[in-house]
Parts: C-alpha cells; sequence; structure tokens
C-alpha cells in the first residue's frame, strides 16, 4: 500500500498541511486581535473610571483650564496611568461638543511642554476619520479601533465614556487610550505563527513517518529486485570480499560452473582460475581493481568437472562515500558459444575471401583466355581491311571487326562491374585533356556507325579548362558508354556531346577546383517514363525480352554511375519518347598545367573568308561554329553551290558516299574548285583506296568526327598543320618479342615489319634472358602469361641485370589479355615502362613505340 503513495501523493499531502496550519495560524492570529482588543476596552473603562465627571465639568475647554487646580490633578492622574503601564503610549480625555460639531482636547498623558502635548481646547482633526471615536459617540458603549497611523506613529486605539451617557445633545467626555501598533502585531503574529508550527509537527509527523517508511520499503523493494535480477541473471556474478574469499555468487555462475552456491561461498576466488591462466594475468588484474579501477577482459575459469571455459566480463571495486573499498563485484559470461561462433564465422569469412580469390582467378583466366584468341582477330582483321577486298568481303570482314569489339566490351564490362562489386575499382588522377576525351570517345564509335545517317557532334565551350587533373581513362569510358548507349537507340539523326564547365562552389569544400557538365544528347526512340526507373541497375535493359531488338549486357549505365560517383559528381537524365533523350553527368576536377609543348593557336591577322559547304543541318552548324571560333568571316553554303561562292579564301566541305563517288570518277578537279584551297571531311569508315580516288581534289581530308583544335589549327595557318597527312615513316627499331602463343606471334610480326621494325622471337620468359644477353634490343615486348618463366619475373631478372647490365634499362612493354587494374600494377612495379591490353590495336601499339622514341635524347640512334 506505502509503495503506492507516490511523490504526487506527497506533494499534495504537504500543501493540505501548509494550508491548515496557515488556516489555524489565522484563526488564531484574529482569536488573538479580538482578545487584545478586550483587553484594551477593559483598559480604557478602568482609566475612565478614575475620573469623576463633576471634576472633568469644571473645565471650560481653552486655554484658561491649563492654569487650574482641576487641570493639574487630571494631567497628573493621566500621567501616573501612562507610567504604570508600559503597553500606553499615550492616554488622553477629549470633549465632544455637539452644538459645536467638533471634539477638543481637555488633557493628555504628554509631559507639560513637549511637542505633542494636546492642550485644552485643542480640536482634534481627526475625529472624523476614526472609526472608534465615531461608535462611541453614536451609541456610547465603549469601542476600538486601530491599527491607525497619523503623525504621531501607528497605533491601536480603545476608548470609554466618563461617567454616565449624557442626554442627546449634551457634551460627553471620552477617554482614549493608545498602545503601539508594533507590540499589538507582534503579539498577533508570534501567536499565529506559534499556532501554525504545533499544527504543522502535529500533521507533519505522521506524513514524514509514511514517508520514511515508504522509502525503506523502496530500498528493501530494489534491493529484492537487484537480488533477484542478479539470481534470474544469465550472467555470472560474484563478490569478493577485501579477502580474496567469496561472499555471493548468483544461479549464473552456479550454472557455468557446475558447483552450488554453498561449494563456492568462502572460498578464495583463485581456487577457480583455469591452470592455463597466466599468473601475470591474475596479478595484473588485482592490482588494477585494488588501486580503485576497473578492470575487464577476458580468461578461462575451471569447472566443477575440470574443464575449462572461456569467459568474458569485468571486475570493479565497490566504494564507501569516503573512497574506501570494502569489495570487489565481477560479473562475466561464458563466452564458449560465442568463441565457437566466432571460429565459424572465421572459417566463413576466409571461404568467402577464398571464393572472392577464386572469381577473381576465373576472371583473370577468362579475360586472357577470351582475349588472347580475339588479339588475332582483331589484329589480322584491321591488316586485312588495308588490303583490296570486294564490297561484300569489306562487308565480311567488317562484321567479324565488330562483332570482336562487342566481345571485348563485354568483357570489359564484366571485369569492371566485379571490381565495383568488390570497391577494388579505383582512378588514377592526371593530367587529362577534356576536349582529347571527348573526341576520342567519338572517335571510337565513329568506325560502329558507318553506313548509318547518323552524325557525330561535339562542342565544349571556351570556359572548360583545357587540361585538368582526373582519371582520363574513366572518363572516356564514361562517355563511349554513354555514346554508344545513345546509337544503339538512335537509328538516325545526331548525337551531340557538349561540355560546360564552372568553378566549383564554396559550400562544396573543393576550393580552387570546377565542376565539368558533360550532356550527351541524341535524337533517337526515348525512353518510356515506366521505364526510367531501371536504367542504371545492373544487367537490366529496357527491352527485357529474349528477342529484344537492341544488345547489350545493361552492365554500361551501371558501370558509368559508379565512375561518375567515384569522381566526386552525379548522373541523371531527361527523355521524351520520339524526341531523343540527354544524359548529364557531372564530376569535380582541378585545373592543370598544359604540357609545355601544348600549341597555343593564333588568330589570323587579317580574318579569312571561310566556306563551309555542308548540308543544312548541325554539322554545318557544328563547323561554322569552329570557323567563327577560330576569326574567321563564315560563308555558309551546299557542295553543290560552292563554286558559284564567291571569293572565299578556303572552304571545307562535307563529303557523303554519293559525293564521293561522283568526285572519283573525275580525272581533273572541278571548275572552280581549287583542290589546295579545299580541306574535305570524310567518315571514318572510307577505307584507304576511296581516300586516295579523292585526294586530287582536295587539300587535305580530316575523318568525321571533326577534332575542332586540329581543324582550327589549319584554319590558323600553323605550319605543317596544313600539309597533308603522310604515310608514318618507318620507326627502325629492333625489337624482341616475347609472346608464346602462335598466332599472336605472327600478328604482331606483321605488325612490326610494317612499322618499319626488325624483331626477334622468345617464346617465353627465360628465352628472353638468353636473347636479351645475346644481342642488343631498342623494346622488348613481354606478354605476361607464358610457360617456364612468366612476364613479371622476366622483368624483374631483366632489371636486376640477369640479362646484362647493358639491358638492365632497357624499355619494355607489357602485353597481356589479363585486363585487371591489378594486373598493370604488377607490371609497372616489376619494372616495365609501358603497357598494352590485348587485343592490341594498331593505333594504341604504334603510340606505344612513339613515347619510347619521345623518351630518348634527341638525336640518340637505336642502340
Amino acid at each position: 500500500m506505502l509503495l503506492r503513495f507516490r511523490n504526487i501523493h506527497v506533494a499534495l499531502a504537504i500543501t493540505f498541511i501548509v494550508a491548515v496550519g496557515l488556516v489555524v495560524g489565522w484563526a488564531s492570529y484574529r482569536r488573538e486581535g479580538r482578545k487584545i482588543m478586550s483587553g484594551l476596552v477593559t483598559d480604557a473603562l478602568h482609566s475612565a473610571a478614575g475620573f469623576d465627571e463633576g471634576e472633568l465639568a469644571q473645565f471650560k475647554g481653552t486655554r484658561e483650564d491649563v492654569r487650574t487646580e482641576a487641570y493639574a490633578r487630571v494631567k497628573a492622574r493621566l500621567r501616573r496611568f501612562h507610567n504604570a503601564d508600559p503597553r500606553i503610549k499615550f492616554i488622553y480625555i477629549f470633549r465632544q461638543l455637539p452644538a459645536q460639531k467638533k471634539i477638543i482636547f481637555l488633557a493628555d498623558s504628554a509631559d507639560p511642554g513637549a511637542s505633542d502635548e494636546s492642550l485644552p481646547g485643542d480640536v482634534y482633526p481627526e475625529a472624523a476619520n476614526s472609526p472608534g471615536l465615531q461608535s462611541i459617540i453614536h451609541d456610547g458603549q465603549p469601542s476600538t479601533e486601530g491599527p491607525l497611523q497619523d503623525s504621531f506613529g501607528t497605533w491601536v486605539t480603545g476608548y470609554a465614556l466618563i461617567g454616565a451617557v449624557p442626554a442627546p445633545g449634551a457634551p460627553r467626555d471620552i477617554l482614549g487610550v493608545d498602545l503601539a501598533a508594533t507590540e499589538w502585531t507582534g503579539r498577533l503574529w508570534t501567536n499565529a505563527a506559534g499556532t501554525a508550527v504545533i499544527v504543522w509537527i502535529v500533521l507533519g509527523l505522521p506524513l514524514a513517518w509514511l514517508v520514511v517508511m515508504r522509502r525503506q520499503l523502496e530500498q528493501r523493494e530494489a534491493i529484492r529486485n537487484l537480488s533477484e535480477a542478479m539470481e534470474q541473471s544469465h550472467s555470472a556474478v560474484m563478490i569478493v570480499d577485501l579477502d580474496s574469499c567469496i561472499e555471493y555468487v548468483n544461479s549464473g555462475l552456479c550454472r557455468q560452473m557446475g558447483y552450488t552456491r554453498r561449494d563456492l561461498i568462502g572460498r578464495n576466488w583463485r581456487d577457480f582460475q583455469s591452470a592455463e591462466t597466466p599468473a601475470e594475468f591474475i596479478a595484473t588484474l588485482v592490482t588494477t581493481v585494488r588501486s580503485g579501477q576497473p578492470w575487464q577482459g577476458e580468461w578461462l575459469y575451471r569447472r566443477k568437472d575440470g574443464s575449462s571455459y572461456p569467459v568474458r566480463g569485468a571486475v570493479s571495486p565497490v566504494k564507501r562515500r569516503d573512497g574506501e573499498i570494502t569489495c570487489f563485484v565481477a560479473v562475466f559470461e561464458d563466452m564458449t558459444e560465442i568463441k565457437r561462433t566466432e571460429a565459424m564465422l572465421r572459417v566463413a569469412k576466409e571461404q568467402a575471401e577464398a571464393g572472392d580469390r577464386a572469381k577473381g582467378y576465373f576472371l583473370a583466366i577468362m579475360s586472357h583466355e577470351v582475349r588472347t584468341p580475339l588479339n588475332g582477330i582483331v589484329g589480322f582483321t584491321s591488316l586485312l581491311l588495308e588490303t583490296q577486298l570486294t564490297p561484300d568481303q569489306l562487308e565480311y570482314v567488317d562484321t567479324i571487326r565488330t562483332s570482336s569489339e562487342t566481345l571485348i566490351q563485354l568483357t570489359g564490362d564484366i571485369l569492371d562491374y566485379a571490381r565495383i562489386e568488390s570497391g577494388k575499382l579505383k582512378l588514377e588522377p592526371q593530367p587529362c585533356h577534356v576536349r582529347e576525351c571527348v573526341e576520342d570517345a567519338l572517335d571510337l564509335i565513329a568506325g560502329k556507325i558507318s553506313g548509318r545517317n547518323l552524325e557525330l557532334l561535339h562542342w565544349v565551350e571556351d570556359t572548360v579548362p583545357a587540361v585538368v587533373t582526373a582519371d582520363g581513362g574513366r572518363l572516356r569510358q564514361v562517355l563511349v558508354n554513354l555514346i554508344n548507349n545513345a546509337a544503339k537507340f538512335t537509328p538516325q539523326g545526331e548525337i551531340e556531346v557538349s561540355v560546360q564547365a564552372e568553378p566549383a562552389p564554396a559550400d562544396l569544400n573543393f576550393a580552387g577546383g570546377w565542376l565539368l557538365t558533360f550532356a550527351v544528347r541524341d535524337t533517337g526512340i526515348g525512353i518510356a517514363p515506366e521505364d526510367h526507373g531501371r536504367l542504371f541497375k545492373p544487367f537490366t535493359q529496357l527491352d527485357g525480352t529474349a528477342t529484344r531488338r537492341y544488345g547489350g549486357t545493361g552492365l554500361g549505365l551501371a558501370i558509368s554511375k559508379n565512375i561518375v560517383e567515384l569522381m566526386g559528381g552525379g548522373i541523371s537524365f531527361t527523355s521524351e519518347q520520339g524526341v531523343g533523350t540527354i544524359f548529364t553527368f557531372t564530376i569535380r576536377a582541378e585545373r592543370a598545367e598544359a604540357p609545355g609543348d601544348s600549341t597555343v593557336i593564333p588568330l589570323r591577322a587579317t580574318p579569312m573568308r571561310l566556306a563551309i559547304a555542308a548540308p543544312a543541318g548541325a554539322l554545318r552548324a557544328e563547323l561554322a561554329r569552329v570557323g567563327e571560333r577560330s576569326g574567321a568571316q563564315v560563308i555558309e553554303t551546299t557542295p553543290e553551290e560552292l563554286a558559284a561562292v564567291p571569293e572565299w579564301d578556303l572552304a571545307v566541305m562535307a563529303v557523303d558516299d554519293l559525293l564521293a563517288s561522283e568526285l572519283a570518277i573525275m580525272a581533273e578537279p572541278r571548275a572552280g574548285l581549287p583542290p589546295e584551297k579545299i580541306i574535305g571531311i570524310v567518315p571514318l569508315s572510307f577505307p584507304t583506296a576511296r581516300r586516295n580516288a579523292l585526294r586530287p581534289h582536295f587539300r587535305l581530308l580530316i575523318s568525321k568526327p571533326v577534332h575542332h583544335e586540329s581543324l582550327r589549327a589549319l584554319l590558323a595557318g600553323v605550319p605543317g598543320a596544313a600539309a597533308p597527312v603522310a604515310d608514318e615513316a618507318a620507326l627502325n627499331l629492333r625489337v624482341l618479342l616475347v609472346e608464346d602463343n602462335r598466332i599472336n606471334q605472327r600478328l604482331m610480326q606483321k605488325i612490326l615489319t610494317n612499322l618499319g621494325c626488325t624483331w626477334a622471337l622468345a617464346d617465353h620468359g627465360r628465352a628472353a634472358l638468353e636473347q636479351i644477353a645475346a644481342g642488343p634490343f631498342d623494346v622488348v615486348l613481354m606478354d605476361l602469361h607464358m610457360p617456364e618463366m612468366d612476364g613479371i619475373t622476366a622483368i624483374k631478372k631483366i632489371r636486376a641485370g640477369e640479362a646484362g647490365d647493358a639491358m638492365r634499362g632497357c624499355w619494355i612493354i607489357a602485353l597481356t589479355a589479363d585486363a585487371r587494374a591489378e594486373q598493370r600494377t604488377l607490371a609497372m612495379e616489376a619494372g616495365a615502362n609501358d603497357y598494352l591490353t590485348k587485343p592490341v590495336k594498331l593505333p594504341d601499339f604504334s603510340a606505344a613505340l612513339q613515347r619510347f622514341n619521345a623518351s630518348r635524347q634527341p638525336g640518340t640512334s637505336p642502340s
């Protein structure tokens, strides 16, 4: 019952007791006031009885009364009354004169001549405001009033008639007695406070007893609950005294150890430690807790059957208020099941890691085994395209090349997605030309859309930094994915890539950086609203049927999204069915210094008249913008009307299949169209034979998509820019090809021969070391996966001087079909100077050899 007596009940009880005390105190205050007033009336009556009515009749109520013996006697008597009772401050006699309607003094108890003395005849001006005085005048009965304040202080006053009540209208004499109100008030409040305190004590003691009893019950209940909690706890609890003897154990400890409580209490806790527990461990535990600090950790306990089991817990000292330690409490858990679970998780983790390693190994093997034959297919197909073929043969070979490149992209996407899943996709920021990334991506797609009425366009705003620090390869990959995706769903029309830039806002905490925004716009079929949510998900396509029209794995957008987010940006899109789609992504990048050999294209001193001869449309508009950016006066026309345009200095003409066929059969250039003043823009898919047939009609042929800076250089007249591109000069390098695959051997030998290189062949790394030691080579092409000795080992041995000190620093280009980034890292760390992934494309291979030539000192001949 008492436990239900809550704090709110205590507060209400206290409020009630206080209220009762105040009420009783106030009643006592009123009662004591009436008692004091009654005594005051009695004093006034007793004092009034000391005066004779006839004696006062001798007073005339004027100043003359002062010289009479009657006044002297009355004055003396008033002073005796005053001096006889210290409570009395003043005592005086009034006379009411009804006829004159005033009250005058006859005598008072003040010292003669004192400032507060009232003389006979002095009018009492406050009479009208004195309720007690008015009361006795009205009914002749004794009265009191107060406390009242006047010029002499604050008083309580008693009034009584002297003699009998006179006839109406006759003068009457009244005696007044003043007591100081401070004394009166003090008595009232003292009595009221005493009464209230008594009430509070009488009523408060039972309440205090109830509160104390409730507190004791709560403490007992808390102790009981704590005891029950300790007993019912799954954890083991032990209390040990200062002598290391067990004072208390709960049921959980008894269950853990197999002992009864009687077996444990009184025993030294060390008796139950496992023999496997080091003595240093026990010493550290004891030292820590006896110093007043808690301790926690893991140790071994011994069960009743002698077996050891692991526990994890904490030991804490229990202190009194003065800080002295009284005992120690240990709380610990049986870790047997947890340890078993941890072991199982450890095994599962190792198995998962083994699975990841197996997956990585499988991907490496797949990449290598698929790319190795593709190297031969793509390489020989590229060589075959440079030969004389019939139209049907050309179509067949181009189909083989396109299919092979699709398979290469598929393996690359699978490897990239595996890296994303494992969190191993890393960026390699370095100086990157933004415009080159865009144009390279367009070049890669241009070969795939040959024969389609589809223009590839681009525009890079002047505000875009020429060079930024970013992973150019990954940026190019995102652009290729988006452009390739647009090409799939755009049977005809145009695809445009635009780039804008702005300084990064301050709130991005990217001071000095730039936000680059890339947009890939197409005029394709668009995306239905219900399909918007499916984009950017792996292995998801808009047409998920087995007979879908558009191929692909559905990985491109998912990979692009992850790459863009790694670059600190985001990707989004807008689309309208039948109109087209725009994919937009933003990356963060810092401006980088342009290479020292970068050419700044100047504006011409005098503007040229530049004719843009192309069908009306996006391509002509783009070429016109390039011309205007170069400072030229642009004239837009068509190829058929160019001859009629007057006074143009230079013309840029778009050549399609129909126009190319017409020009190819003309023996002489057309009238009014001097070849030295015309630059031809041709599709990238035009074969060498067709280009050769067109050269007599043009100063230079440029492939679409047009590289803007190259065209601007031509327009500005940069030396060498306007010269026709000649066949690549022979490299005259001595190359050691280390390759075990026969097909790849034949391919690389043919490519090296076409590039004007002499070569030697080694089937594996060990043979390569012998040949390098026997004769010097300018470049070593090192396959990484070979029998007997792999390429990584061979590179390390070359750098260690095992092929001779003279060749320790030779230029090594690693070749592998394993496209994983970690494989490239291994090769570069082993000492490779360059790295190419199979299938090797002729432009990439030629560029790698050119990088070697650029690395040599000017004028140095091959050693």
